[in-house]
């Protein structure tokens, strides 16, 4: 039977690995009409307005989106819907109880989820191709000919259906390991794409710190991943850390005086980082419309928040972040309804009465850790920044905390618990 049990894990890890090399070669096809030999990062040298979105783009693709490929919207869209949806059931009562119908539900949800895509990407997938030719193809003579010959419709018709067709193939492929190979699809192909980057810009940042005088730079360089290793460290912590509000059971009703609790005692867990990366993801996008407006609109004071490593444009992402966790966290976490099945099902919190004043201590404790949680985001968010300005490499700033790292300690503890899982329920059937 282990043999049995080996055998089937090695072949869920070759058909993740499988799927997971599809993915990375279609990030590699670029769109149609394009030209696939020019330097990479063109896209985030050529104009400072949208290297917001690119650089978030280009850390969740793996250098797709600046290859201009079929992928390079990668699943963004995806995450962008599945996260509406989730919104929507929090927000109104009609998608709540969608969401409450067991199997049938999820199936709603999950085509309401690939409409919602369907819509992001339409929406997306023009505005990449209107930054490729306004920072790239404009001026070059392959793409002004063929637009002299068949228009730009014609070129933009036919990136965006391509966009879109990859964003679902994405989709598809990620599907394919959550049933065949091991953990998250979805999360799987987001890190394929991170981790892409990871050995390029080590050597970037090597070279970067030893170009000017060898020892000097590896004592730095030392002293760097020391403290790179105290933000994974960090990360791992603020990812796991869980607020535990202990609760005691009620076996009998018939006599208030005699009142017996169970042998366990067990815990609301309530995670200090509830929203994961999702604040970072919409600061950045919320970012990036405003500075677009202001550019438009030709405010000067764009120029100031600009810099996505400047002090005002980290600050402006730094409030954002805090907002959008309070939120999101409040949003999702229905204090009210927790603390009526509390009440309903006899369970009390010591020292707190049930009702209302269970209500206000869940509220109070869930304000409490929202904004702790808020503000470690916020610091994992702009150390990239931090970083870049003292003297790093902006390919390595991407590992240096932001929504990559994040998402990369997410995942591999996620894995992690997935593999000890199936070990345990494999060491408890034999």
């Amino acid at each position: 039977m282990k043999i049995l049990f080996i055998r089937l894990k090695k072949k869920k890890i070759y058909n993740t690995l499988l799927m997971i090399l599809i993915y990375r070669l279609g990030s590699f096809i670029t769109l149609p009409f394009i030209n696939p030999i020019y330097k990479n990062d063109v896209l985030l040298k050529q104009n400072p307005s949208y290297k917001g979105l690119i650089n978030m783009l280009t850390s969740l693709t793996g250098g797709a989106c600046n290859r201009a490929s079929i992928f390079a919207l990668g699943i963004t869209p995806y995450i962008s819907a599945s996260i509406f949806t989730q919104l929507m059931c929090y927000i109104f009562p009609f998608f709540y109880k969608i969401q409450q119908d067991g199997e049938i539900g999820k199936k709603k949800l999950n085509n309401i989820t690939s409409i919602v895509t369907i819509i992001i990407s339409l929406i997306q997938a023009p505005l990449y191709i209107l930054i490729l030719i306004e920072n790239h193809l404009k001026d070059k003579p392959y793409y002004l000919n063929f637009i002299s010959i068949y228009g730009k419709s014609l070129f933009l018709i036919t990136s965006i259906i391509c966009l879109t067709t990859g964003t679902f193939f994405t989709m598809w492929l990620g599907k394919q390991i959550n049933k065949k190979g091991i953990g998250n699809g979805n999360s799987l192909i987001i890190i394929s794409g991170i981790l892409s980057r990871f050995i390029n810009s080590m050597i970037c940042e090597i070279l970067n710190r030893l170009k000017s005088n060898y020892f000097s730079g590896s004592l730095i360089l030392l002293f760097e991943f020391f403290i790179w290793g105290l933000i994974i460290g960090f990360s791992i912590i603020i990812i796991n850390f869980v607020k535990k509000i202990y609760i005691h059971y009620i076996n009998n009703f018939s006599n208030i005086e005699e009142l017996s609790l169970k042998d366990d005692i067990k815990y609301i867990p309530l995670k200090v980082v509830y929203s994961g990366v999702m604040p970072i993801i919409f600061s950045q996008g919320i970012l990036f419309i405003i500075i677009l407006l202001l550019n438009n609109l030709n405010i000067k004071s764009v120029d100031k928040i600009k810099n996505i490593y400047g002090f005002w444009y980290n600050l402006l992402y730094s409030i954002l972040i805090i907002m959008i966790t309070y939120f999101y966290t409040f949003l999702s976490i229905p204090v009210n309804k927790i603390s009526d099945d509390l009440k309903l099902n006899g369970v009390y919190i010591p020292s707190i009465k049930p009702g209302k004043e269970t209500y206000i201590y869940l509220k109070k404790i869930l304000l409490q850790i929202s904004f702790l949680g808020s503000i470690l985001l916020a610091i994992i968010a702009i150390l990239p920044s931090i970083f870049i300005s003292l003297g790093g490499d902006k390919n390595f700033s991407l590992f240096f905390g932001g929504t990559s790292l994040l998402i990369l300690v997410g995942v591999l503890l996620e894995i992690k618990t997935t593999v000890n899982s199936d070990l345990l329920n494999y060491n408890k059937k034999f």
